[in-house]
């Protein structure tokens, strides 16, 4: 703030919805709820999510839309209940749920929230998945992954059988835990090896071995992972895991060749000079 108190340009306006600001208040209404309007009805739209939560590293917009709910969204979304009260929007007004309804809205005997990771068992954006258990507001763990989990099951519930929603959550956390122990863990050890030997570059944005790591977690692992905790097969896959394997086999040659030659760079060819 200015001496007047009043928001200087260097931070407002802003719309970020994790936002602390100076007189306690957190988070921007303005990320889901354009401002004049404040409609419920725009903000449970899957577009108001859509600012943030798309392309390369978190497309969760296009991995909704890949999914059978964005598919249904998208044929007859124009005909469902929007203006439904805060905690009254429940299936009926709408066939297939939007981000708004798994993460926020009240369904059956939930409430209502503004926390969207309360529902959430992982944490999928981070180098490696853990299930959520701190109470740590800054912690990348923040929330109760096991009660999160419950409360995400009875908003599946409210419209899919419980075999259905049990088996779905079954393949998902496998798919996780294979991101986790097949790719991350190995490259991660990969890496701590090539660094005790001195054998990255001091510029990460110029070794690649280091970019190549940095798009295994941050751009196709987080794809798989979103993918499959969101039902959708093409960004779990081609997008995902296909691509998590490419990266992690030229991890695999770049490690075994420095390893091998103690060099960074490939070195001149045996009996020739650098001059040459």
């Amino acid at each position: 703030l200015d001496d007047d108190g009043r928001p200087t340009a260097r931070t407002w306006p802003n719309s970020g919805m994790g936002n602390l600001y100076p007189d306690g208040s957190t988070g921007s209404c303005v990320a889901c709820h354009t401002r004049h309007r404040f409609s419920i009805e725009e903000a449970r739209q899957p577009a108001a999510c859509a600012s943030c939560h798309l392309g390369p590293d978190h497309p969760d917009i296009e991995v909704y839309e890949n999914s059978k709910h964005g598919q249904i969204y998208a044929t007859e979304g124009h005909e469902w209940r929007w203006d439904s009260a805060a905690d009254a929007w429940e299936p009926g007004d709408y066939r297939a749920p939007t981000c708004a309804t798994c993460h926020m809205s009240g369904i059956g005997k939930l409430s209502t929230t503004h926390d969207i990771s309360e529902r959430l068992y992982w944490n999928l954006w981070a180098k490696r998945s853990g299930v959520r258990d701190s109470d740590d507001v800054m912690s990348p763990l923040l929330g109760d992954g096991p009660e999160g989990r419950e409360k995400m099951k009875q908003v599946c519930i409210a419209c899919h059988g419980e075999l259905h929603t049990e088996s779905f959550f079954h393949q998902a956390d496998a798919a996780v835990r294979l991101y986790n122990e097949a790719y991350w863990d190995p490259a991660k050890e990969m890496r701590d090896e090539l660094e005790a030997e001195g054998l990255l570059k001091e510029n990460p944005w110029k070794d690649d071995f280091q970019i190549t790591f940095y798009h295994l977690w941050h751009h196709e692992g987080r794809r798989a992972r979103h993918g499959a905790m969101m039902a959708g097969p093409d960004w779990a896959h081609w997008h995902g895991f296909f691509q998590l394997q490419q990266s992690f086999y030229k991890l695999e040659e770049i490690h075994k060749t420095r390893m091998a030659t103690g060099q960074i760079e490939p070195g001149p060819p045996k009996g020739m000079s650098g001059d040459h």
